[in-house]
């Protein structure tokens, strides 16, 4: 943590975002937060910080010069020059914090100039600035979060949904960590007894026993138990992607507009209207889902149509789902079949047969078969018919198992799956290799990469450069 002089630096941030508000808050944490914070605080009763209870509020001033200030009288009338804005201060002493350390917080009006000024005294007055994510850091390294809920801190502010909340603050209030450090505690206590065999392996111990074997394989289901909604805990978490894809002239961008109910995109009876991929986002449900509208083209023909077809292939490739839209009111033609053959067979996708409104012409039969066990949704994207069904099998792409939104826990940080995965496989080899009867050395170490995997999700287990990636995604103030 290069970044870092010392923990026991009092550091200091702007806590609320850049620009205009009404109010703005300037944050200090330290041992020396509450006599930096005092230095500039002039308390409309006189009484200093150092005096106050914890949890307080204190009414009065921020000044640049408060011995001048107090000695002139106190009040704003004598000193105007001095005050730099009419604040209330909040205190929170050591351990009952958010970091466990002192906290001052500085409760002014909202202006950029105003929270700059007083950032600049507090700093001249001994406070260090904060670097990224430094008061969560604290908060982490001072045990009042584990490593899970510091990143559900950051997924909390970031949160596009209100699922994507809900998940955020089940992870902080500590039901991942709390499950995961019981699997943790599981495989150390086989640990042990393996490693105690042995250490001990002349006085005959004999192999791990079937029991130990057992636990084993219970903690390897709930691993995988985990893994099967990390997929909808990351759509939950980043937004669901959707991409509408099709030929030319069969109502795409009319179907963007419907689903997001305005028009965003443009709309004519030109084939070819849209030229470049259009994004916009919407809630279904409580889960964000992205929109992306792209170029129907099979083949470039100049370099706009070709730098439109490489953008459409980046979308499709990166993309949770494809809606593939048809004409139903025109056969199914060559363009169609050609365009839906460069779709990865193993793409999420739903069929949209559009214009329901209109006489139908194109062969669903000839489409089933196309699309196998594919939903396919009739809509009239004109007339916006259809439209709330689609929308639900859009949900039920992510959810098609609906007990996954009531479960207790949903895994949804890229990090912790990674983790989960790899913590899996090497239990997943601990347990071949015990069962096979090999020396018990190779079972133990896997086991060990098993059990450390999961402490480091928690941060029982952490290196400095994992905590510098994380939390230097954090605003500053926080």
């Amino acid at each position: 943590m290069a970044a870092l002089v010392s923990m026991n630096d009092t550091i200091a941030a702007i806590a609320t975002p850049v620009g205009q508000g009404a109010v703005g808050i300037v944050r200090l944490s330290g041992a020396g937060a509450i006599a930096v914070a005092d230095a500039v605080f002039s308390s409309k009763r006189g009484k200093p910080l150092s005096a106050a209870r914890t949890f307080s509020l204190c009414y009065g001033w921020i000044v640049r010069d408060k011995e001048v200030f107090e000695r002139a009288g106190r009040t704003p009338q004598a000193m105007p020059e001095l005050i730099v804005d009419e604040v209330v201060v909040s205190l929170m002493r050591s351990p009952h914090s958010y970091t466990r350390e002192d906290v001052v917080e500085i409760n002014s009006h909202g202006g950029p100039r105003v929270l700059s000024v007083i950032l600049e005294l507090l700093l001249a007055k001994g406070a260090r600035l904060a670097i990224p994510g430094e008061f969560t850091r604290r908060a982490f390294l001072n045990g009042r979060l584990d490593l899970a809920q510091a990143e559900a801190v950051l997924d909390i502010i970031q949160a596009k949904s209100e699922l994507a909340l809900k998940t955020s603050l089940t992870q902080l209030s500590g039901e991942l960590s709390g499950r995961i450090k019981g699997l943790r505690r599981r495989m150390l206590d086989v640990l042990a007894d393996i490693e105690a065999r042995l250490d001990f392996s002349d006085e005959e111990l004999g192999g791990v026993p079937d029991d130990a074997l057992s636990v084993l394989r219970t903690t390897l289901q709930a691993l995988r138990s985990l893994l099967e909604g990390s997929f909808c805990g990351r759509i939950v978490r980043e937004g669901l992607k959707v991409v509408i894809y099709g030929r030319p002239n069969v109502g795409k961008s009319s179907l963007l507009n419907a689903l997001l109910r305005t028009d965003r995109a443009i709309v004519t009876a030109i084939a070819g209207t849209t030229r470049d991929t259009i994004e916009e986002c919407v809630s279904i449900r409580g889960l964000a889902v992205c929109f992306v509208d792209t170029a129907g083209i099979l083949e470039a023909h100049d370099e706009i149509e070709r730098l439109a077809l490489e953008r459409t292939r980046k979308a499709i490739d990166a993309c949770d789902l494809l809606l593939f839209v048809f004409d139903g009111s025109a056969p199914l033609g060559r363009e169609d079949e050609a365009l839906l053959s460069q779709v990865n067979p193993l793409k999420k996708m739903i069929g949209v047969i559009n214009k329901s409104d209109l006489p139908a012409r194109v062969d669903a039969s000839r489409l089933r078969g196309l699309f196998g066990v594919r939903p396919l949704v009739h809509v009239s994207a004109l007339e916006r018919e259809g439209i709330k069904q689609l929308e639900d099998e859009i949900f039920g792409a992510v959810f098609h198992d609906p007990g996954l939104l009531s479960a207790d826990v949903l895994v949804s940080n890229v990090r912790h799956i990674e983790i989960l995965k790899n913590s899996a496989a090497s239990l997943e080899r601990s347990i071949d290799s015990l069962q096979k009867g090999l020396s018990p050395e190779f079972g133990a170490a896997d086991l060990r990469r098993a059990v450390d995997g999961l402490g480091e999700l928690t941060g029982e287990v952490f290196r400095e450069d994992v905590l510098d990636v994380i939390f230097s995604k954090f605003c500053i103030g926080k």
